[in-house]
């Protein structure tokens, strides 16, 4: 991150794009050529119930907060936690921006709507589509951008590796809408980006078991050697006991399945166990 990202303009004919298009007919998500340039456009409408559909994210937020406290430590607010949404990412987003991070430029924003520019394709689609040299690179290099990120005490709060893109050579972040790091210690945000990372690399699909684990163990080492903060280690070993002590009833009877995430879990849980072992 130490080159100043290359963004691209927007196109001329944004503003009469959107009005032409039935806002209640698009998707949530939706990848779009205006002009030639590509952009992304994020719409959240407003729920029917939307009292009670905050009520029920709190109870969950509050329920998790409560298991992070107990098992790691801290505890998340969720009145915290749930300030999200298209507003908190396109101001984090110009944080960032200040802050000279390759992440897309917002390009449109009102209440509901965020035009984004685009800035690539994501590693999950790459590492389950190239070679098995190109894998490796793309995980190190994964790894190294998070850990270069976390290094300059920022967060990303949805670092799975589909939330990374690949344009012209440089790796970008996208999607920020989730507020954890404004409710947990930094060590703790860093680690759960990092255990994020990890889980969604070894759970791709189409990967072989061999493959995902190999991706896994090379994208935490290569993290630690960029960025060997201790507490972030404290924080992440923490995490390994707590997958150790569930993953441990469960395998006998879940270990067969063939569902990527269940497989995931397991694998992730595995590649953590390491740090249990280290000083």
């Amino acid at each position: 991150m130490t080159q100043p990202p290359v963004h691209h303009n927007a196109p001329p004919g944004l503003r009469a794009w959107l009005d032409s298009v039935d806002a209640s007919r698009e998707p949530s998500v939706r990848e779009v050529t205006i002009d030639g340039v590509r952009c992304v456009i994020k719409r959240r409408r407003p729920s029917l119930g939307g009292g009670l559909s905050y009520a029920l994210r709190y109870t969950r937020a509050l329920f998790l907060g409560l298991g992070c406290k107990l098992f790691l430590g801290e505890f998340p607010r969720p009145g915290v936690v749930l300030r999200n949404g298209l507003e908190h990412e396109a101001e984090r987003l110009s944080a960032l921006l200040q802050a000279g991070c390759r992440v897309p430029e917002v390009w449109w924003q009102e209440r509901g709507l965020l035009v984004l520019e685009y800035v690539g394709e994501d590693l999950a689609d790459l590492i389950r589509n190239e070679d098995s040299t190109t894998r490796l690179w793309l995980a190190r290099a994964a790894a190294a951008d998070l850990a270069a990120f976390h290094a300059r005490g920022l967060w990303h709060g949805g670092a799975q590796i589909r939330n990374i893109t690949l344009r012209e050579g440089e790796l970008w972040r996208i999607d920020f809408e989730e507020n954890i790091g404004s409710a947990l210690s930094r060590p703790l945000t860093q680690a759960y980006d990092l255990f994020q990372m990890l889980a969604s690399i070894t759970s791709l699909r189409t990967l072989p078991d061999d493959v995902g684990r190999t991706l896994g163990k090379l994208a935490l080492d290569v993290y630690f050697e960029h960025h060997p903060d201790a507490e972030v280690k404290k924080c992440l070993a923490r995490l390994a006991r707590v997958l150790r002590v569930i993953a441990a009833p469960l395998r006998p009877l879940l270990g067969r399945l063939p569902s990527r995430d269940v497989q995931g879990f397991f694998r992730v849980a595995d590649i953590l166990q390491p740090l249990l072992l280290k000083p």
